[in-house]
């Protein structure tokens, strides 16, 4: 059984997991963009394969636990090509915006969004998870997919996720 050796710092004072290794915590996002990078424009069908589709039916119920309206607002962290805001607009959720580390996974989700003649309604922002580009208490909900995972500093992110919700907004995590 392979040991987390505590004791070792990095450059930047601590470590995070990477996969299956330790990174000095100053590399981890860097990291964490490249392999996105790589597979912006096959992610989509790789969930298809690495879930057996699996990962619709999750999404599905995502959808149906927020239940949508026309007023609500929805930050989708992590939400690269798109794929939960779409079924939020499409279940007659109102603005969202789809907020990545990784400009290649919003390219993508953009490219998706326009095919589909949707123009209006959603905002694309590179950003980190840990230090949200939104006012206190603007947004009605808060998604993040599997993308909690991909996170240096899990609570910095959900300090910002808490941050970011009003009073009574709603947290859909999923690691």
């Amino acid at each position: 059984m392979m040991q987390r050796n505590t004791n070792q710092f990095g450059p930047s004072g601590s470590i995070a997991s990477f996969g299956f290794r330790d990174v000095d915590a100053g590399e981890k996002a860097a990291l964490v963009r490249g392999v996105f990078d790589t597979v912006a424009r096959r992610y989509d069908l790789m969930n298809d394969l690495m879930s057996w589709g699996v990962h619709r039916l999750w999404k599905a119920a995502l959808i149906d636990q927020l239940k949508p309206r026309p007023g609500m607002r929805l930050l989708d962290v992590a939400g690269g090509t798109g794929d939960i805001a779409l079924r939020y607009r499409d279940a007659g959720g109102g603005p969202v915006t789809v907020l990545d580390v990784n400009a290649r996974m919003l390219s993508v989700g953009r490219d998706r969004a326009l095919d589909r003649g949707i123009t209006a309604g959603m905002q694309w922002v590179v950003g980190d998870a840990e230090a949200l580009p939104f006012a206190d208490g603007a947004l009605d909900a808060y998604t993040i997919a599997f993308g909690l995972r991909n996170v240096t500093d899990m609570d910095r992110a959900l300090g910002e996720a808490r941050r970011v919700l009003k009073p009574g907004g709603r947290f859909f995590p999923a690691v």
